[in-house]
């Protein structure tokens, strides 16, 4: 071969193995090819509220109460489940205690809602994000369902609870140091607002809502709800969710919804909606008890509302006991 071909030929072969390294090498660089999500609602399988409840108080720990309630059920059905919980950005149960002992910090979804909304003390991030993972995995009609039994319970329930109180006291959560191992006081906010439900505390406590006892005993409420919501998502999933925890009124909440309700006439008392527990805001009914003007657009006398209050009252008594449950669209529930 002459010297000229030689280096040609050469320069040839170069020009392709370096064409085929180029192409091998653009091949690694690019990331691989996404898997399409599918839409909501996804697979669910029976879960332990017990794990749960561990998780999600370790979760509090790095990422607050509304990231630390949806990722300890998200987390779990990925372990379980797998695809397609494996595309939901959020780290393993070893790399969050890895970031809790280091005190190190990870972002992940519903983080938002920690202190009801970035703090503003609207709804409780436990409720926040445990809503968001149930909305992911219960058919519609079967997720609002089992929301409203969960606000309920947060309602109207002694938290922390007695089962997290003994965890913490015997050390069996999964965090290395404790910002607290005290047993904690409880209290019944009568609220799904973190506003109430911390101030509240606070009062019968006495610790300051900056203590760590405080943020502990978020920790341990954000393990009970977390877990709560499991619980019902199981029972729902063996058709029994009805039977482990009746959707119910209060007495006075179910005597207001006799006129105050989601509905189409204002002179009638339908210019409000909600099914918070009424009596925990709404202490003052003076303006059913006296004589003057109510400011409304109607002008209607306070005697007219007085009078449907009555009426009211007794329906409502006489409803509460006939009706157990009360659910439904807004619209019926007057």
């Amino acid at each position: 071969m002459k010297r000229r071909d030689f280096i040609k030929n050469g320069l040839v072969v170069s020009s392709l193995g370096l064409l085929g390294f180029s192409k091998a090498a653009q091949a690694l660089a690019a990331p691989p090819a996404a898997e399409e999500a599918p839409l909501v609602p996804w697979e669910y399988v029976e879960l332990d509220p017990e794990d749960v409840r561990k998780l999600a108080h370790m979760g509090y720990y790095c990422f607050e109460c509304a990231g630390g309630s949806f990722w300890s059920i998200i987390v779990s059905l990925r372990e379980k489940v797998g695809y397609p919980y494996t595309l939901v950005p959020i780290p393993s149960r070893e790399q969050v205690l890895q970031a809790v002992t280091d005190k190190e910090h990870i972002q992940v979804p519903m983080q938002f809602g920690f202190g009801g909304g970035v703090a503003w003390g609207s709804l409780c991030g436990a409720l926040n994000g445990s809503a968001a993972a149930i909305t992911m995995i219960a058919e519609w009609e079967a997720a609002q369902d089992i929301i409203k039994r969960l606000f309920r319970y947060y309602e109207e329930s002694p938290l922390p609870t007695d089962t997290s109180n003994d965890y913490a006291s015997r050390h069996e959560f999964f965090v290395p140091k404790y910002k607290s191992d005290k047993v904690l006081p409880q209290n019944v906010s009568n609220s799904v607002l973190c506003h109430l439900s911390v101030a509240e505390w606070c009062v019968v406590s006495g610790y300051a809502s900056g203590s760590s006892e405080r943020s502990e005993r978020c920790a341990r409420l954000t393990g009970d709800i977390a877990a709560k919501a499991v619980e019902f998502l199981n029972a729902n999933l063996k058709g029994n969710l009805d039977t482990v925890y009746p959707l119910l009124f209060s007495n006075e909440t179910a005597e207001c919804r006799t006129c105050h309700y989601k509905g189409k006439n204002y002179e009638e008392g339908q210019f409000s909606r909600g099914m918070m527990t009424c009596e925990t805001c709404h202490s003052d009914l003076r303006p059913h008890m006296a004589e003057a003007k109510l400011r409304t657009a109607f002008g209607v006398d306070v005697g007219t509302w007085a009078g449907a209050a009555a009426v009211g009252t007794v329906a409502g008594v006489g409803t509460h006991l006939v009706v157990s449950n009360l659910r439904g669209k807004e619209e019926k529930d007057g």
